[in-house]
């Protein structure tokens, strides 16, 4: 179930950000209507990839950080105005915003396969090769 809804989420996002933007090609395109769907479409191709790259807790905490910013923000669409909010744009910061969220997620855990590994070696040297010992006395003692 999850990952049909992954795909119908992705399939969704992705014809809508490229469907508006061949709407729009005439002379109606501004910049930032341009970055909303390019980054819807941007989330839907992630959505759709076959192999996600999955961020560390920590990935996702620095994360959360510019999604909440930009919702305070209200960027791109402006969804406040004094007491009154307008639903319609709020909804559509949240879709933006969960879309760059979850590109900001990818490209962190990317960045974290390049680092070294961080655990701690642990010093096998003074493990005796029980396994090893057994396996010759099974044989007859071959050398």
């Amino acid at each position: 179930m999850g990952a049909v809804l992954r795909v119908m989420t992705g399939w969704g996002l992705l014809g809508i950000g490229l469907l508006d933007i061949a709407v729009e090609l005439d002379g109606g395109l501004t910049i930032t209507y341009l970055v909303f769907h390019l980054m819807l479409c941007a989330g839907g191709l992630l959505l759709l990839a076959h192999r996600r790259p999955v961020p560390s807790r920590a990935a996702l905490a620095v994360t959360a950080v510019p999604v909440l910013a930009g919702m305070v923000l209200q960027y791109p669409y402006r969804y406040r105005d004094g007491a009154s909010v307008d639903w319609f744009p709020a909804c559509a910061d949240l879709v933006f915003w969960g879309c760059a969220g979850l590109l900001l997620a990818s490209g962190l855990a990317m960045l974290e396969r390049l680092l070294p590994e961080r655990r701690t070696p642990v010093d096998l040297s003074h493990y005796t090769g029980h396994a090893e010992q057994r396996a010759a006395e099974n044989v007859g003692g071959l050398p």
